[in-house]
C-alpha cells in the first residue's frame, strides 16, 4: 500500500503534466533558486531533474509564469523513452519485475536521482520476496536524508520477515519520524516486539456490566448490573520467530464487584505450528481449556484448529475450521459435547490507514441433550484503522441467527435466535510496552421465546504491558 502510494508520488512529482499544488507558505525567494537550477538541468539535458525543480519553483510562487511555462513545454514535448519513467510506470502497474530492469538500467545515467532509484527497485525487490537483492539497495536509500525513512520502514519489514523482531521494532521506531508513515510504523513497532522468541503481555482492566444475569427485559429474573474487573496474562515462546513452533498459554480472571455467581476464571494452553511463504500463511494448533463459574469447575474442553490465508493483490483470503470437545461439570453436564466450527474472510485496505475485513461463519453444536444442540450461521464486519502515531481504533458488527436441533417440550417451542453484537476499541500507546485500551461491548439478543431475550453493554478500560526480548 505504501509502495504504491511512494510510486504515486514520485510520478506525479516527475510528471510536467501533473497540477502543481501550492505549499502551505510562499517563497519566492527559494522559487529562484529552484528555477535557476532547473534551467541549468534543462540545459544540460537532465529532463526529469529539470521538471523536478520547475515544479518545485512553481508551488513555492503562485505567480512564477516562467517555470509553468517551462513546465507546458516539456508537457507538449512528450516524455521520450527513459528508463526512470518507465519502472515507474511498470511498478505503478505492478510489473514489478520490468520496473526492476528498467531501475537496474537507469543507474548511473546524467540526471538520474540514485538514491530514488535504490529506494524503488529495492522495494520492488521487496515486494517480490527477494530480502537479499532488497536490502543494499535500501541501505543506500537510507543514506539519503530525503529517503532516510521510508527505507528504514522497509527495512523493517525485511527484518520482520526475517524474525529479527528487536531489530525491525528499531527500525520502525526510526521510520516515525516521518508523519506521513508514523502511524504505520509505530504500528508495526508494537507489532515487532510481540513478534520474537518469547513476549509476555499483562493486561488489567476495569468496567461495567449492565445485564451480568442476561435478563430479559420486563419479566423475571429482575435485571442485575454490576461493576467489573479483569486480570489476564499471556505468554508466547517462539524459538524459531514466527515461522516454526510455538506455545502459548494464558489465563484470567473476569471478577463481579458484588455478584460472586457470575465470577469466570480460566486458562488455557496451546501449541502449534505456523508457516510462512512471500503470500501466503497457514497454522495448525491444538489447545486445551479450562474453566470455572462462580468458583466451581464448569469447562474444560481440547481444540483442534487449522488455518489458512493468503495475499491476492492487496486483497487476504483466509479460512479457518475448529472441533472443540467439549466436558461440562455436574450440573451442566448435558451441554457436553462437540462443537465444530468455520468461517471465511477477505480483508483489503480502506486508503493508505484502514482495513476492512468481511467474514461469514457457521458452526455446529453436537450437544450431549438435543434439546440443547443447535447450528448458527451469520456475516462480521471488521475495520481497523491507525488514526495517528500510536493510536488504533477498531469496530466490529456481527450477526448471528441460530436455529437449534429440536422441540424443547418445556419450552413448548422450538427456540430460533438472533443476535445482533457490536463492538468498539481504542488503543494508545503510552509508550513502547505500555498501551492503554478502552473497548464497548453490546449484544441485542432476540428469540422465539421471550424469556431469551436480553440486551447487554459492557464498557471498560484497562492497560497492557509486554515483556520481550
Amino acid at each position: 500500500m505504501i509502495a504504491a502510494l511512494i510510486t504515486g508520488l514520485a510520478l506525479a512529482a516527475a510528471d510536467p503534466c501533473a497540477p502543481v499544488q501550492s505549499a502551505a507558505a510562499a517563497d519566492p525567494g527559494a522559487a529562484a533558486v529552484y528555477r535557476g537550477v532547473a534551467d541549468a538541468e534543462a540545459q544540460a539535458g537532465s529532463r526529469e531533474t529539470a521538471v523536478l525543480a520547475y515544479r518545485s519553483a512553481a508551488a513555492l510562487d503562485p505567480t512564477d509564469h516562467a517555470s509553468r511555462a517551462a513546465l507546458e513545454r516539456f508537457c507538449r514535448a512528450g516524455s521520450g523513452v527513459d528508463p526512470f519513467q518507465a519502472g515507474l510506470a511498470k511498478m505503478d502497474a505492478g510489473d514489478l519485475r520490468g520496473a526492476v530492469a528498467d531501475f537496474r538500467a537507469a543507474r548511473g545515467r546524467v540526471g538520474v536521482d540514485e538514491p530514488s532509484v535504490a529506494l524503488l527497485e529495492g522495494i520492488c525487490h521487496y515486494e517480490l520476496g527477494e530480502g537479499r537483492e532488497a536490502e543494499p539497495l535500501l541501505r543506500a536509500a537510507e543514506r539519503s536524508p530525503e529517503h532516510a525513512d521510508l527505507a528504514r520502514f522497509y527495512l523493517g519489514l525485511l527484518a520482520l520477515r526475517e524474525g529479527a523482531s528487536s531489530r525491525a521494532a528499531a527500525l520502525f521506531d526510526a521510520a516515525s519520524a516521518s508523519a506521513a508513515i508514523a502511524p504505520v510504523a509505530s504500528d508495526l513497532a508494537r507489532v515487532a516486539r510481540t513478534r520474537g522468541p518469547w513476549a509476555l503481555t499483562l493486561v488489567a482492566s476495569s468496567g461495567f456490566d449492565s445485564n451480568v444475569n442476561l435478563a430479559p427485559p420486563g419479566a423475571p429474573p429482575a435485571r442485575a448490573s454490576d461493576g467489573l474487573y479483569a486480570l489476564g496474562a499471556t505468554g508466547l515462546v517462539r524459538p524459531w520467530g514466527a515461522d516454526g513452533p510455538y506455545l502459548r498459554a494464558q489465563g484470567f480472571l473476569d471478577k463481579q464487584y458484588r455478584l460472586d455467581a457470575y465470577d469466570v476464571s480460566g486458562g488455557d494452553l496451546a501449541g502449534g505450528w505456523q508457516l510462512q511463504g512471500t503470500r501466503w500463511s497457514g497454522l495448525a494448533e491444538y489447545d486445551f481449556a479450562y474453566r470455572t463459574f462462580g468458583g466451581s469447575p464448569f469447562l474444560s474442553s481440547h481444540r483442534l484448529l487449522a488455518s489458512a490465508w493468503t495475499l491476492v493483490g492487496d486483497v487476504t483470503l483466509g479460512a479457518s475450521y475448529l472441533a472443540r470437545f467439549e466436558s461440562y461439570a455436574d450440573g451442566f453436564s448435558p451441554f457436553s459435547g462437540t462443537v465444530q466450527a468455520a468461517e471465511v474472510r477477505a480483508s483489503f485496505g480502506v486508503g493508505a490507514r484502514a482495513r476492512l475485513a468481511l467474514a461469514y461463519g457457521a458452526a455446529w453444536d453436537g450437544a450431549r441433550l438435543s434439546i440443547l444442540s443447535y447450528v448458527e450461521h451469520g456475516p462480521r464486519v471488521e475495520l481497523r484503522v491507525v488514526a495517528s502515531r500510536g493510536v488504533r481504533l477498531g469496530a466490529d458488527v456481527a450477526t448471528t441467527f441460530r436455529g437449534y436441533d429440536a422441540f424443547d417440550p418445556t419450552l413448548g417451542a422450538r427456540r430460533r435466535d438472533t443476535y445482533l453484537d457490536a463492538a468498539g476499541l481504542v488503543e494508545w500507546d503510552l509508550a513502547p510496552r505500555w498501551t492503554a485500551q478502552l473497548a464497548l461491548r453490546g449484544r441485542r439478543a432476540l428469540s422465539s421465546v421471550a424469556g431469551f431475550e436480553y440486551t447487554k453493554v459492557v464498557p471498560t478500560a484497562g492497560l497492557a504491558y509486554t515483556f520481550s526480548p
